[in-house]
């Protein structure tokens, strides 16, 4: 026999509340979100990629779980499946991905074994998966080759930290012919560690207590390209790259 199938949500595995999954999780690739547009005297239609093409779209999608709960637990589990949170699933157990509780969860009894209760819980899945633990990079400004590799399938929002050694900082991620860059005033805080999150689009200082002043719009903000990524800049020593990256 196979392994059971588990699920792991806000952190606590189903098996510790007595949970069982009584079906494996599909493994299920997002759909890639398109425009169709239809031209008078063309056959057929133009696909169109909602966003630019070396970045992606991609659809959320819901995975159904199957579950059967002893009947001294269904309270707690109905109040623990709620919300949202990460969820990891058995066939995928590297990875973890954000999601949301929908829908109404109706356990009913088993009609074997009336001490069980079965049914089913919906999380409405984010299309990327990511990492259990973040991989992080370390660049120094002498290193001959400056190059952070990110492993995903698609694009990431890295968070960077940067010790700076300049009043006036600037970074540059390319790939190919790509890139992006990002310029930063250090003029009332040189000489400090400061966090460039790609993310939430925020720089600020290792005591979190300023924002900074930066220039960079929000189609060139910084990302990590899939594959091998060139760092170019000035004014910092070394950086660390926390990479985020993500899974289809």
């Amino acid at each position: 026999m196979g392994k059971q199938s588990y699920f792991i949500w806000k952190g606590i595995d189903c098996r510790s509340k007595g949970v069982i999954m009584q079906a494996p999780a599909p493994v299920i690739r997002p759909e890639e979100r398109v425009n169709h547009i239809e031209i008078p005297g063309r056959a057929g239609d133009l696909t169109l990629l909602e966003s630019r093409i070396e970045l992606g779209s991609f659809n959320s999608y819901i995975q159904t779980a199957q579950i059967a709960v002893p009947g001294l637990n269904k309270k707690e589990v109905l109040n623990w499946l709620k919300g949202d949170g990460y969820i990891t699933f058995s066939t995928d157990p590297d990875r973890k991905q954000k999601a949301r509780v929908i829908g109404a969860i109706t356990l009913n009894k088993h009609s074997y074994n009336l001490d069980w209760f079965v049914g089913e819980v919906q999380f409405y899945c984010q299309p990327m998966k990511e990492r259990l633990a973040d991989a992080e990079q370390v660049i120094n400004s002498l290193d001959a080759t400056k190059i952070v590799t990110n492993s995903g399938d698609v694009w990431a929002r890295p968070l960077i930290k940067l010790t700076t050694s300049a009043s006036s900082v600037w970074l540059q991620i390319t790939r190919s012919t790509a890139y992006r860059r990002i310029d930063i005033d250090m003029s009332n805080l040189s000489n400090q560690d400061i966090y460039i999150d790609c993310e939430t689009m925020e720089v600020y200082d290792s005591a979190r207590t300023g924002w900074l002043t930066w220039r960079a719009t929000v189609p060139n903000w910084p990302v990590l390209y899939d594959g091998d990524n060139v760092i170019t800049g000035s004014g910092w020593s070394k950086a660390v790259f926390t990479k985020r990256e993500r899974f289809l």
